[in-house]
């Protein structure tokens, strides 16, 4: 995109198979069930794994996000891992924000890794943490994420404000962070920005 960009919109290509896609309206427990029968889960299985995409579905729908998917790579494993991508105000630039993502180190358990990276579609902030979850599915659970809030250049809101875009990658299998933390940040780069 160049110059100054208000209709826009965008696409999330996650790099594993295995993901499943939240949709926007409708029956959460619904969704489940279905996606059980795609999985070709039966049985006390898909109480199993329906219960866990219900939870984590719902959780997801809560922060209203313009897309939400679970990784499935394997049924009998459950769900691994939350993807969430949703439009961000830049109302400060990216290397403020990088400093307040620096001074919030106290937050999580570790001080999180953050940089600021190319990317195709544009700049972004990488910031990658483990905290304990404070409510929801799996209150108390260390959970790991990287975030990349990338700035396509000349985006812009309806009211002419800078935007970007937020994807969050989250995950409680600390033992695979490193694999994890790949996947999130091919994801983002596959991340695809169009006018229009």
């Amino acid at each position: 995109m160049t110059g100054i960009v208000q209709h826009w919109g965008y696409s999330v290509a996650p790099s594993d198979e295995g993901w499943v896609w939240l949709p926007g309206t409708g029956d959460v427990a619904a969704w489940a069930q279905e996606i059980c029968a795609d999985l070709y889960v039966h049985g006390p299985e898909a109480a199993w794994l329906g219960a866990q995409l219900r939870s984590l579905g719902d959780a997801l729908r809560e922060g209203a996000p313009d897309l939400a998917a679970l990784w499935v790579p394997d049924p009998a494993h459950g769900v691994l891992a939350t993807l969430r991508a949703d439009r961000y105000r830049l109302t400060t630039g990216l290397p403020e924000l990088a400093a307040q993502e620096r001074a919030t180190a106290g937050r999580g358990l570790a001080p999180p890794a953050v940089d600021l990276v190319a990317l195709p579609a544009g700049p972004a902030l990488r910031v990658r943490r483990v905290e304990r979850q404070a409510d929801g599915p799996g209150e108390g659970l260390l959970v790991e994420s990287v975030r990349h809030l990338v700035a396509p250049p000349g985006a812009v809101d309806a009211d002419g404000v800078p935007t970007g875009v937020e994807l969050v990658m989250a995950w409680t299998l600390l033992h695979e962070g490193e694999e994890f933390a790949d996947m999130a940040d091919r994801t983002a780069e596959r991340f695809c920005v169009t006018a229009g």
